[in-house]
This record gives structure tokens, C-alpha cells and sequence, in this order.
């Protein structure tokens, strides 16, 4: 049986060391150990393995963890090299199944179409975008996931629980919350917005995105901002047995998420470099790197939003599939994403 490259997630993945093909079994099987040896050819005198995996997930981790370590530019520095590996990996198929279609791109509005979602353009200037670059480059709590940079200011954000409730040595920057308290008084989720006491920075280089999610309804309130800087992209949002929604975020917006766009809907940024928007004729290239401040309130009490199959508080999705409270790890990935993660 012969593999091709594959443009969807599969459970077959390529690794192709520049060194040896011991080097790229080792590597896989760190990543994950139930890997095994489908295929394996020489291409341009390189040795290729193919290997396959119990489960697209599996191997959607390992594809994470052989791509986490290498160099790359860096708006929190001049560069990362830490962990730096020469390897070309992606997902394979059988050569049957590579040519399967594509699911057609939802084209993002400039609108928001999602109840209780706000999108507020040309909300910072462009001085202010760079002070807000430099501040993120030069303090904050700093966070290494596989493939982007996070910086926390106020409480840390716990990737295990969802949660934040470590208070970490940068507080807020004030030009953080003088910008935060320029958001008009009319706009849905306000009152929560002035009271935000975390703030999550995120760079995000060009490709990368964020899996589907809905921000931990126990551990946060109910307005999420995302003010985006450097750089533009798309972003999704969908619920159970409902079409998707897209709405594009240019530099320098301001996204609000109060009341159902909030609790009820999975928000996600696609992993790509390309976007595709309604009145364009071709795609729009993401940015080389952008940058994004969310804020957040932590929550006091119980969850007590109208949405309970979606909240923690209650027996909803979250409850059943993992105990946030008692600190262990979330793994309800088919069901809520990442949820509490930050875009």
C-alpha cells in the first residue's frame, strides 16, 4: 500500500529526517508510543517514514510535538530555538484516499452575525498597537505551547484546569485597561468588560490558529475580549446541528463576546495561511505573525447562564467528561474543544 500527502487530518503521519530513519522512530514514538511503521522510501536521498496511529488525534499530537520545536521569528524576542529540529512532518494518506475533497471554507464576514458578539474596528491606533506589541515583548508571565507563545498579566491562565486563580507578578499594564475602558458604554457585556482582573497574550505566527472551544463558564464571567494586533484573521464560531459562522478580524479590532457568543458557541481560528472573505476574488494572506490581548473576569460563584448542556456549573458537556474543580486535566475535546483556552 503506497501513502501520499493528505490536506485533512488523518491517522497516518510523515516524517521525513534529514539525518537518519531511526532518528524520525524515535521521534514519533516519543510523541506517541503507539505508533507504527506503515511505509517507508527514499526521497532525494532522504528517508521518509510513514507512520500510523490508533486514532486521528494521536497522531494530530505527535504532528504537534515534532513541529513544537522549531526556530522560528518571534514578537516576544528575537528568536526561539530552543528544541530545534530539522524534520518535514504533515499527515499522509492511502493513496486511494489522498485525493478526498476539502470541506468548503465558510467565507468570513466583516460583520457579526452571532448573537451577542460585537466587533469594534480601528479600536486602538497604531501607536498604541506598537506600545502594546513592546509591552507584550518585555513583560508578562510567559507560557510555551507547542506552537505559539503566551504571555499572562494579572492571574496565570492553567492549561490543566481551565482555570486562573495563580496570581502572577505582572499586573495588568495600564495601557492595557486605559484601552479596555474605551469601550462604549452601549456595548453588550460592558459592565463585565470594565471588571476584567486577567489578561491572556497570545502570538500566534502565520498558520497557526486555535482549536474549538467555549471559555470555562465556571471559571470565567460573562464577557470575553479579544483585541487583535499585527495582524488579521478569521475566526469561527459553531454550535451542535447549526452552519458555521466566520467573521474576519483585522489588526487592531476589538472583539466582544457576551450572551450566547459566549456561552453557547464554539469560537476557533483555522490552522492556515490563507483566509477567504465574502466580496474578495482570491484569498487573503494571514499576516506573518499576529498578536492578541484577551480579556477576562474571573468568576466568584456558580455559572448561572442560560445555556446548562454547554456549563460546567451544571451536568453539562464539561462535567460529564472531566472534574475541573478537583484540578484535573479537561479531555473533552469532541465536545467542547479547548475549552477555557484563549484566541
Amino acid at each position: 500500500m503506497s501513502y501520499a500527502k493528505s490536506t485533512r487530518p488523518t491517522r497516518f503521519l510523515r516524517v521525513c529526517p534529514l539525518r537518519a530513519r531511526d532518528e524520525a522512530r524515535a521521534l514519533a514514538e516519543g510523541a506517541a508510543r503507539e505508533a507504527v511503521e506503515v511505509d517507508a522510501r527514499d526521497i532525494d536521498a532522504k528517508r521518509a517514514v510513514t507512520f500510523e496511529f490508533a486514532r486521528v488525534e494521536d497522531a494530530t499530537a505527535a504532528l504537534e510535538r515534532l513541529r513544537g520545536g522549531r526556530t522560528r521569528a518571534s514578537v516576544f524576542g528575537a528568536g526561539v530555538a530552543d528544541g530545534e529540529t530539522a524534520l518535514a512532518c504533515g499527515y499522509s494518506a492511502r493513496a486511494s484516499d489522498s485525493r478526498a475533497p476539502e470541506r468548503e471554507r465558510t467565507k468570513a464576514s466583516r460583520r457579526s452575525s452571532v448573537e451577542g458578539l460585537t466587533l469594534i474596528e480601528n479600536f486602538v491606533t497604531v501607536d498604541e498597537e506598537r506600545a502594546l506589541a513592546t509591552l507584550a515583548a518585555t513583560s508578562g508571565d510567559e507560557t510555551r505551547l507547542a506552537r505559539r507563545r503566551v504571555k499572562h498579566f494579572g492571574y496565570a491562565f492553567d492549561y490543566g484546569t481551565r482555570d486562573a486563580n495563580l496570581k502572577v507578578v505582572d499586573e495588568i499594564p495600564e495601557l492595557a485597561m486605559e484601552v479596555l475602558r474605551r469601550l462604549p458604554r452601549e456595548t453588550p457585556g460592558y459592565e463585565g468588560a470594565m471588571r476584567c482582573d486577567q489578561v491572556t497574550v497570545n502570538e500566534y505566527p502565520r498558520g497557526v490558529g486555535l482549536a474549538p472551544h467555549v471559555d470555562t463558564h465556571s471559571a470565567f464571567g460573562d464577557t470575553i475580549l479579544s483585541l487583535s494586533l499585527l495582524g488579521g484573521t478569521v475566526m469561527e464560531f459553531r454550535t451542535s446541528g447549526e452552519a458555521h459562522r466566520a467573521i474576519y478580524l483585522p489588526p487592531r479590532s476589538l472583539l466582544v463576546m457576551h450572551g450566547e457568543s459566549r456561552y453557547r458557541w464554539q469560537h476557533y481560528i483555522p490552522h492556515r495561511k490563507f483566509d477567504t472573505l465574502e466580496g474578495e476574488a482570491a484569498p487573503t494572506p494571514r499576516d506573518d505573525v499576529r498578536l492578541s490581548y484577551t480579556f477576562r473576569e474571573r468568576r466568584s460563584g456558580p455559572c448561572e447562564c442560560a445555556f446548562p448542556l454547554q456549563c460546567d456549573s451544571r451536568d453539562g458537556a464539561q462535567s460529564k467528561c472531566s472534574k475541573r474543580k478537583t484540578g484535573k486535566t479537561q479531555a473533552f475535546a469532541e465536545l467542547v474543544g479547548e475549552s477555557g483556552d484563549s484566541f
